[in-house]
């Protein structure tokens, strides 16, 4: 996450405060993201300076037309598609929802395993950081083969990592 983006998603999560419409944005947004990673040359439309300002503004308008929510969002669309910052879109997202969740007095934890979790293991461990962490945890659950076993988990920009692959790499440093 860069500093730029950050601050982008900070004014936007002050927005959401001010109307008091948090969680409608989180949902909104989380639709935007959807739409962006589905259709990737939407955020190529939003970049093309082969295309005029105002008729790229003029589709951000037609398509995130309605409620007060997804005006303000257009608007803030339009806002980095002027600055130049429309690839920075699915990162700004994603921070404002980790902002969003921090508000709320929750956590995401990126949970990466050597093999995939059951679904009991998969709650006791998430049972294990709300405990640890004190407040509610989501967990996004990923497989990667190369940690041989174990786990490593990435939470509130700490990292966990219990995986015999980074053991053996501890392991490789002192006989050094």
């Amino acid at each position: 996450m860069n500093d730029v983006s950050r601050e982008y998603s900070e004014a936007l999560f002050r927005l959401a405060s001010e109307q008091d419409k948090g969680q409608e944005y989180s949902d909104a947004l989380e639709l935007v993201k959807r739409l962006v990673v589905e259709n990737p040359e939407y955020i190529d439309f939003m970049c093309s300076p082969g295309i005029p300002m105002h008729e790229r503004e003029a589709a951000l308008d037609a398509a995130f037309s309605g409620d007060e929510v997804m005006t303000s969002i257009a608007s803030f669309l339009k806002l980095l598609m002027k600055n130049g910052r429309s690839r920075e879109l699915v990162e700004i997202i994603d921070e404002f929802q980790a902002i969003f969740k921090s508000a709320m007095g929750m956590s995401t934890a990126y949970v990466t395993s050597a093999a995939p979790l059951n679904g009991a293991e998969m709650d006791a461990l998430r049972k294990n950081l709300e405990k640890r962490l004190g407040h509610k945890v989501e967990c996004v659950f990923s497989t990667d083969e190369s940690l041989i076993g174990g786990i490593v988990v990435r939470v509130d920009g700490k990292v966990i990592d219990s995986s015999i692959k980074s053991q053996l790499s501890d392991i490789r440093e002192l006989i050094k």
